[in-house]
């Protein structure tokens, strides 16, 4: 079995040579020294905060904490100096050393134990012993990750109000230090590394937990200073000598909620072992960026409040970046939408005074479309790749990837709502192929139960999917159990649709007549339970009556009856072999939240909540047969592998009837550049709509590739497609690369797009996985933003909740594989046949696949280590990638164009050039950009 080990150093490779290596150590050592000077220093600053006693502050507390710093710093010295080549045992060496030193002194590691792990379910105690009552439990379930958070026992007044007031709209705050427990903020300028703040909250966390945030003109920047003091040298080794001058910068959106997987720009782990900044553009949120990102180029002229704003925030990162040291920055976008508006964003800030960013001397483009720029008041380099769409951004030929596309060869473009890359006419129509899917033809205004602005009738029946597999496994598995216990707590719309898909999983797995395994049966047996389905939700195709609801729904009750009793027990240690009504009514509560239509007072008793559960039923029963019926070429009900039919089906002929003739501001044309909509698919689509975790199931993994394969295969037999290669838009996206890649296919995102920029530069780049043995090294909390219903925002961070990390999410993954794993190896042996597009950056061949990371230098693998799982494989079997099967016509080029002639060169006058807001009335004009 292969391990995931971190990449030996290849014969050849600038990493062993020795002067190399010297000259990293020395400048390494000399950025440290440098900083923990600046760090002593600061200690002295006058800076008052605006909530901490600043004159408490004595001498004893500044010698303890320059202590504390020296101690953390000379560690990393001491390490470094005595790095051994074998980059494994030098991480477990550099592991295990936290367990005697100065730096675990206040951690609990049983609090990891606590937030995911055959003990979590400890943690969730309160939510079923009555300690909280059943109207509590219904009101902080279905707020994503914070309903998680709250549900251990974290109370609304520990939020950390400091951070909430500096992100708060026209906060004058300028600088800000959060801890887990404690934060402060200050309104004067604290400029450069000033570390006042932090030395006057004192606070008892581990340093790793520290976070810095910055205000500068309106826009925020924040990162996780802490991590510093957990960088392995074994890690900046294997990234590569530039580690320390060279940092990534994030594009975010505000009042962002999500708690990310490593994979995703939200989570630094990401980009591992580089330092992250993050920049929020004031009031950009998701639905104004799309505005901004359907303008495209005229984003400005469109949107120049929003426009500037982001540009503003771009600047912000910069500036923070510098004043930290570094001399290069790559900016990634948060959401695919930024990156179609960088032509809008590059011209903007040509024209910003004495900040302006210019063309970079050695070269305009990083690659295909990603301008590369330099500061000069700040003496940075900065390329722009905010994303896969910043290629197509361009509907004209020239300015968009066709130019670069062998013969024969298509980029299927993956994206996480279709409907939201188009606007005006083009919209009504995508729109209008989705309705029948969308809209609940049973609800008239004489219906008594109307969902219909709540969750649409597609995501009910992809809800229903998503925990389909989950019920044959959690069968005899309490692990898996409490996945779904703790998945339900952030859901309230759509959680009786899961139930339901829990019921029909284990109903359809003991048909024997569709499959040898219980797995199988499931995946195909659950589509012939129509004949159940309607006996519980209608008789004679009209809709069952409410009086007799609840009676004709009474198998899916009976089925969660023993359910109910294991969470009792493993939660509560008790078990009984019958639960009261008030127990029941507390537990499903837990489970399913408030199940009454929105604008309803909750149910005050059982017998009310279990009559609207009831209906919530029989709505997800009604939304299958109604999908069921219109489903082109579907066999019974839509789930399992009739439901990927059905949805591969439906996007194939929608590339090929609608987004061929529809007139757009990018280049999407459903066949050279078709688009893949994952709004639907279980596990993903309704989660990243609704701000809602995305888990590591292995699960959500299977429903990802085997529908996007179904589509493949559809668009290619048809003669839709040329051979692919696959470009993700949405950044939740991300952390399935890797897995895409060990199954053979090459997939490009906006974290290894990075790792292709860098081949432009003088160091080339390489993520690393971070690994964690026995919880070391600690990682920071998470900062969940928990979005109140009058649009205001509480911050909060909890040691339970913290970074999600590779080794975290590894534990999820294997949790159902017993069931999965054998259906997506058959998905495996047919990606072989789907007809690949070889990558190139000139006339070098693209590297993908894990053994291409760990045998190659950096940059050379497009394999993004960093977003991997800490596991040995995806899928236990030979790697498979193997590039000589392509034919040499069918290739993707990502190499920047020559600029041959700046004045005639229309890329580099699309980012860079031009008489821009002459005839855009904005009020301002930009200077033309001077020839080299």
């Amino acid at each position: 079995m292969s391990e995931r080990t971190q990449p030996p150093t290849p014969a050849g490779d600038q990493l062993t040579k020795s002067p190399s290596r010297v000259r990293f150590s020395n400048s390494t050592c000399s950025n440290m020294e440098e900083e923990n000077d600046v760090l002593n220093n600061s200690l002295s600053s006058s800076v008052r905060l605006a909530e901490t006693d600043s004159a408490r502050r004595n001498a004893a507390k500044q010698e303890k904490r320059k202590s504390r710093i020296s101690i953390a710093l000379t560690s990393s010295l001491v390490h470094f100096a005595n790095t051994c080549f074998d980059m494994e045992d030098e991480d477990d060496e550099f592991n295990d050393s936290f367990s005697s030193s100065v730096l675990l002194a206040d951690t609990d590691s049983t609090l990891r134990n606590l937030a995911l792990g055959p003990k979590r379910g400890v943690s969730l105690r309160s939510v079923f012993d009555g300690s909280i009552s059943t109207l509590d439990v219904m009101s902080f379930l279905g707020r994503g990750g914070t309903s998680r958070m709250f549900a251990r026992g974290k109370d609304r007044i520990d939020e950390l109000s400091s951070v909430g007031r500096f992100f708060s709209r026209g906060s004058t705050l300028e600088r800000a230090t959060a801890f887990t427990t404690t934060a402060a903020a200050c309104d004067r300028n604290a400029s450069g590394l000033s570390r006042a703040i932090a030395d006057d909250l004192d606070s008892k966390d581990h340093p790793v937990q520290e976070m810095e945030f910055y205000n500068i003109g309106g826009a925020k920047v924040f990162y996780y200073y802490g991590l510093d003091v957990i960088r392995s040298p074994g890690h900046i080794m294997a990234a590569g000598p530039h580690v320390r001058d060279t940092a990534i910068g994030v594009l975010m959106l505000d009042q962002y909620k999500i708690h990310e997987r490593p994979g995703d720009p939200s989570n630094p782990l990401t980009f591992w072992p580089y330092q992250t900044f993050y920049g929020i553009p004031q009031g950009i949120t998701f639905s104004k960026c799309k505005h901004v990102g359907s303008s495209g180029s005229e984003a400005l002229r469109d949107y120049p409040l929003e426009t500037s704003a982001i540009c503003q925030a771009l600047l912000a990162l910069a500036e923070v970046a510098s004043g930290r040291g570094y001399k290069r920055l790559i900016i990634v976008g948060d959401c695919g939408y930024y990156a179609l508006a960088a032509e809008a964003f590059a011209k903007n800030l040509s024209c910003w005074g004495s900040q302006s960013w210019v063309p970079h001397p050695d070269g305009a483009f990083a690659s295909f479309r990603c301008p590369r720029f330099r500061s000069p008041s700040l003496d940075l380099g900065i390329i722009l790749c905010l994303g896969t769409t910043q290629m197509i951004a361009s509907p004209e030929p020239e300015k968009n990837l066709s130019t670069q596309l062998g013969r024969g060869t298509s980029v299927v473009y993956v994206t996480a709502d279709t409907r939201g890359w188009y606007s005006g006419e083009a919209l009504e129509r995508v729109s209008a192929e989705y309705e029948p899917f969308l809209v609940r033809p049973w609800v008239t205004q004489k219906w008594h139960f109307n969902l219909g602005g709540q969750i649409s009738m597609l995501d009910i029946v992809a809800c229903v999917n998503s925990l389909l597999l989950t019920g044959v496994e959690i069968q005899n598995n309490d692990d898996a159990l409490l996945d779904v216990v703790e998945a339900l707590l952030e859901i309230n719309s759509g959680s009786t649709a899961h139930v339901v898909g829990l019921f029909l999983g284990h109903t359809a797995s003991q048909m024997e007549v569709y499959g040898e395994t219980p797995g199988q049966r499931a995946w195909l047996g659950s589509a012939h339970l129509t004949k159940l389905v309607e006996d519980m939700a209608q008789c004679d195709g009209v809709p069952h009556p409410e009086d007799i609801i609840t009676e004709k729904v009474s198998p899916v009750f009976e089925y969660l009856q023993p359910i109910l009793q294991r969470i009792s027990s493993v939660t509560l240690g008790t078990a009984t072999e019958t639960l009261t009504e008030d127990v029941e009514f507390r537990m499903l509560a837990a489970l399913i939240g408030n199940p009454v239509c929105k604008g309803s007072p909750p149910p005050a008793t059982y017998k009310e909540f279990k009559l609207a559960m009831a209906l919530r039923i029989q709505d997800t029963l009604l939304s299958l047969l109604t999908i069921g019926k219109h489903a082109d070429k579907s066999s019974g009900l839509p789930i399992g592998k009739s439901y990927v039919d059905f949805l591969a089906c439906f996007q194939a002929k929608l590339n090929r009837n609608v987004l061929s003739e529809v007139e757009s501001s990018h280049s999407i044309d459903g066949s050279k550049f078709p688009l893949f909509d994952c709004r639907f698919v279980p596990g993903f689509g309704f989660n990243v709509f609704k701000g809602l975790t995305v888990w590591t199931k292995m699960s959500n993994y299977h429903w990802m590739s085997t529908i996007l394969l179904r589509f493949s295969e559809i668009m290619q037999e048809q003669g839709w497609m040329g051979a692919a290669t696959y470009h993700f838009e949405c950044t939740e996206l991300f952390s399935f690369t890797p897995f895409f890649h060990e199954m053979g296919l090459p997939v490009v995102d906006g974290v290894n797009a990075i790792l292709i920029c860098s081949r432009s530069t003088d160091a080339p780049m390489r993520f690393v996985n971070f690994k964690q043995k026995n919880d070391q090294p600690p990682t920071p909390s998470a900062m969940v933003a928990d979005i109140l219903e009058d649009g205001g925002v509480s911050y909060y961070r909890d040691a339970m909740l913290p970074l999600r990390t590779p080794t975290i999410d590894s534990e999820i993954y294997t949790i159902d594989n017993n069931i999965c794993e054998p259906l997506m190896l058959a998905d495996r042996a047919r990606w072989k046949e789907v007809r690949l597009a070889q990558p190139l950056f000139e006339d070098f061949k693209l590297l993908w696949g894990f053994e291409s990371y760990s045998l190659s230098k950096p940059s050379d693998s497009i394999y993004p280590a960093s977003s991997a799982l800490d596991i040995s494989k995806y899928v236990e079997q030979e790697e498979l990638v193997d590039s000589t099967d392509i034919l040499q016509e069918n290739f993707v080029q990502y190499a920047p164009v020559n600029d041959g002639d700046r004045k005639t060169d229309v890329n580099f006058h699309s980012f860079f050039g031009g008489d821009l807001y002459r005839d855009r009335k904005i009020g301002r004009r930009s200077v033309a950009v001077k020839e080299s």
